[in-house]
This record gives structure tokens, C-alpha cells and sequence, in this order.
């Protein structure tokens, strides 16, 4: 199965949510998140390409910024819940600066 797909240009930095309260049993909530991101080589980029990470007890939020035009990457958001669920969503990630 395919990953969702986020276009954005190089410059742009956003806040992507990520709400796993759909993959959580009720009154679960998250104790711990990893995120990274890779490019199709499968060099791990996440000190440049991420600009932080921060949750609250049901919602990821992943700051990414930067890339090169015409390249994919693969954003992954690993989530440990309070009752020991693991929940692993992907995102592919495609930079391309429009007009181009």
C-alpha cells in the first residue's frame, strides 16, 4: 500500500498533524513519538529536513521544512501509547518548486 502524498516547494516550512486517536483504543493516549524522514536512497535527512516534533495526548505534529525540487522523501511518525500500542504512519513527501 502506497503512503498519502504531501507536495510542497523547498521553502516551505509547515506543521503536518498527524491524529492516530482513530488507531488508539479509548482513553489510550501517546507516551512517546519518533519521526524521521528519508530520501529514496535511504539516507536519513531528519536533522535538516525536520524542525521539530511535538503531541498532545491524541495528535502528532511534525515541523518539515527544506528538500531539493523533484525529489521524494518518506516521512515516518512512530507513536508508543500509554498501554503499549505501537502506530506507524507514513507520508510521502515530493518538493517541487512550481514554475519549474
Amino acid at each position: 500500500m502506497r503512503p498519502p502524498t504531501w507536495e510542497k516547494q523547498p521553502w516551505v516550512k509547515r506543521r503536518l498533524p498527524f491524529d492516530v486517536s482513530g488507531a488508539m483504543i479509548t482513553g489510550d493516549t501517546i507516551s512517546s513519538v519518533e519521526a524521521s524522514i528519508y530520501n529514496a536512497a535511504g539516507v536519513d535527512l531528519s536533522g535538516t529536513m525536520l524542525a521539530g516534533v511535538t503531541n498532545t495526548t491524541t495528535i502528532v505534529y511534525v515541523w518539515v521544512q527544506g528538500g531539493t525540487h523533484g525529489t521524494s522523501y518518506f516521512l515516518r511518525v512512530r507513536v508508543t501509547t500509554t498501554l503499549g500500542e505501537l502506530i506507524e504512519d507514513d507520508l510521502n513527501v515530493i518538493v517541487r518548486e512550481r514554475g519549474k
